[in-house]
């Protein structure tokens, strides 16, 4: 990619899009967790773990588009990366690995219910 052009590729917003409706999806029935039963919880959380893996693919590609020379994407990439430092992870892939594993625990607990 030249630069500048990775955030304005089709599948970049297309991708942008799907993250920000999964978002808007898990966030809209969030509050109503205290009342989902163990299925609902499940699902939940298994949307939770998909929206990580949409956000880690997005993050992988945007971390390569910085190595083409495209400079805004670089520019997002060390600005994602200055905040995921201030929650004490190095990169955001961290951090996101770190959420699955407290996914992986709700689920383990829900499981056992």
């Amino acid at each position: 990619m030249t630069q500048g052009t990775f955030f304005k590729s089709e599948q970049v917003q297309q991708n942008l899009h799907d993250i920000f409706n999964t978002y808007q999806e898990i966030a809209a029935v969030t509050a109503a967790l205290p009342k989902m039963n163990k299925e609902e919880k499940l699902a939940h959380i298994n949307k939770c773990k998909g929206l990580i893996d949409k956000q880690k693919t997005f993050y992988t590609r945007l971390s390569l588009s910085t190595t083409s020379g495209d400079a805004e994407a670089a520019d997002m990439k060390m600005r994602i990366d200055a905040l995921s430092q201030a929650f004490g992870y190095q990169t955001l892939l961290d951090c996101m690995d770190a959420m699955i594993v407290t996914l992986d625990k709700a689920w383990k607990q829900e499981q056992s219910r």
